[in-house]
């Protein structure tokens, strides 16, 4: 998470770790989900699906892969989004497992949202603008990912 800060990703601040109690003690995070943000429409879920890829551009940009990009890891405060739930997450920065992020959140959309194909469209936008020409790479990717017999 902390390197995830480093990127620019707003995430909750952690208060306290305890190996000895196996507790993490973080901020609470107050607000709507992405997802509640999304399911409500109009131009402020598309800026909120923009700004989705955008973090996620972020995210990758920086190896960090979150593992579990569905719109309820997402909470919207202050106009800004806060990631959550990096339990999934790791240092990668393969294509391969970019892709794999990118992938689980189009699924994610598309189990969730009925305007999944238009948000989707939208975080693109917004990743193509933070990861540049090597989105293409990642996004060629998510095609191949498709195409494979185990995620038809």
């Amino acid at each position: 998470m902390a390197e995830a800060r480093a990127a620019g990703v707003a995430v909750p601040i952690l208060y306290d770790i305890n190996l000895v109690e196996n507790k993490i003690i973080m901020e609470f995070v107050d607000g709507p989900t992405a997802k509640d943000v999304l399911d409500q429409g109009g131009p402020p879920a598309m800026k909120v699906a923009g700004a989705i890829g955008e973090i996620v551009g972020r995210l990758h940009r920086a190896g960090i892969i979150h593992g579990d990009l569905t719109t309820s890891n997402m909470i919207v405060r202050d106009a800004r989004i806060v990631m959550i739930d990096f339990s999934l997450g790791g240092k990668d920065d393969r294509v391969e497992s970019r892709g794999v992020d990118l992938h689980l959140l189009k699924e994610a959309l598309g189990s969730a949202h009925a305007r999944a194909a238009s948000y989707y469209r939208a975080a693109l936008k917004g990743y193509r603008r933070t990861m540049g020409k090597a989105a293409d790479d990642v996004i060629s990717k998510v095609k191949e990912i498709e195409s494979r017999g185990r995620y038809t």
